[in-house]
């Protein structure tokens, strides 16, 4: 009878453990799923895991049904695409949508993803109802590339004489549009501040808004939502070494094979100029910069241009062919952004890009890909001006 009654303690214990253990486990998904259509072999889901490592999980088809399970590292947009797919994310074989920590079902149509009927997903449902209210302006978006496709066919036809002032016009209309959709979604966001959406949406954003406007939207983010990878994310874009801050200092290799540390050039003002060889806007900007190296270079100013183009024959060539008189370094195309790179040190993603340093080695501003302000070379001329000949 002891044993018996020990044996039943035991079990007790054991589930409870059981149960408890399955409480703390808040990161297991489920999906499971079917499909409508005879030329799917398979699908392949993509998403990054508990580690935080992407995960490109092939789902075999069994009589029209699949299914899987995994760990995420939080809820997640994820793309779940088929045999079909091309790498287009719009293909009508690639599905986008928010996977979360539950059993998820999905119904899809082969060509038709887009459409897929989605439950258990609180996320997806939050953002298909966003959806729905913005429908009315994405529908203007594409009257507005009706409108546009048509210019270009009749320039193309028959010359159209005034096509690129309706195109002017176009483009007015098309940026209205976009604010307006921007305005709605950052709505969004300060209504529901725990929402991994909301996180999702001021991620997009917040390399189009002001720096102070990122703050805010962050936050007032709930703490949870505040350390999921988007917010992480966020948080790293608002932690922009900006005006006031010491500068970060590098070593490379320059053009010449000699060592080029930023540390060296105390006592001077420097401009860091972000580009490449096939950044257009860099290109246009050449003569621009050239004629404030060429103003202000007597009165201690320098330039380090740092490359990121695909490849160090590329780099040498553009330095050439523009006839870039300043100091170069590169970076390369594939480190943007990377741990340890440059471009990472100082938050620069967009090119080009210019951050400015004083003489103690302190960044004075930033400008066009590097500011949130819109500040141009206008502008920095304005500032050299001020720093190294109005003083």
């Amino acid at each position: 009878m002891k044993i018996k009654l020990l044996s039943i303690i035991i079990l007790s214990l054991t589930l409870f453990t059981s149960c408890k253990q399955a409480k703390k486990d808040d990161k297991t998904f489920f999906l499971n799923g079917k499909i409508e259509g005879a030329n799917t072999d398979y699908l392949i889901l993509r998403y990054f895991d508990s580690s935080n490592v992407h995960v490109a999980d092939t789902l075999q088809i069994i009589n029209g049904f699949f299914s899987t399970k995994g760990h995420l590292v939080n809820t997640q947009k994820v793309s779940l695409l088929s045999n079909l797919a091309g790498r287009s994310v719009d293909d009508p074989n690639n599905l986008m949508f928010f996977l979360e920590p539950n059993e998820i079902n999905i119904s899809i149509k082969e060509g038709s993803f887009p459409k897929a009927k989605i439950s258990g997903s609180k996320t997806q449902i939050e953002k298909e109802n966003l959806d729905k209210l913005i429908k009315p302006t994405f529908e203007k978006f594409e009257s507005l590339k009706l409108k546009r496709d048509s210019l270009k066919n009749s320039k193309l036809e028959n010359g159209h004489k005034d096509y690129e002032k309706e195109i002017a016009k176009l483009n007015i209309e098309w940026r209205k549009l976009q604010n307006e959709l921007k305005k709605v979604e950052l709505h969004h966001c300060t209504d529901n501040p725990k929402s991994y959406l909301s996180a999702s949406i001021i991620d997009l954003y917040k390399r189009r808004m002001p720096l102070d406007s990122v703050r805010t939207f962050y936050s007032k983010l709930d703490p949870i939502i505040k350390e999921s990878s988007y917010g992480l994310r966020i948080k790293e874009q608002i932690r922009v070494v900006n005006s006031g801050d010491v500068a970060p200092n590098f070593s490379k290799e320059d053009i010449n094979g000699e060592i080029l540390s930023l540390d060296q050039f105390k006592g001077k003002t420097v401009l860091l100029d972000f580009g490449a060889k096939w950044c257009i806007p860099c290109v246009k900007n050449h003569p621009e910069l050239k004629r404030i190296y060429d103003k202000y270079n007597s009165k201690g100013f320098e330039i380090i241009g740092v490359s990121l183009d695909k490849d160090k024959i590329s780099w040498k060539e553009n330095i050439k062919d523009e006839n870039l008189n300043w100091l170069h370094i590169f970076e390369g195309n594939k480190n943007l952004g990377k741990a340890g790179s440059i471009t990472r040190a100082y938050s620069v993603q967009p090119v080009p890009a210019y951050i400015l340093i004083d003489k103690n080695g302190i960044i004075i501003d930033r400008y066009l890909g590097a500011d949130n302000d819109n500040k141009g070379l206008i502008d920095l001329d304005k500032k050299l001006n001020e720093l190294l000949i109005s003083s």
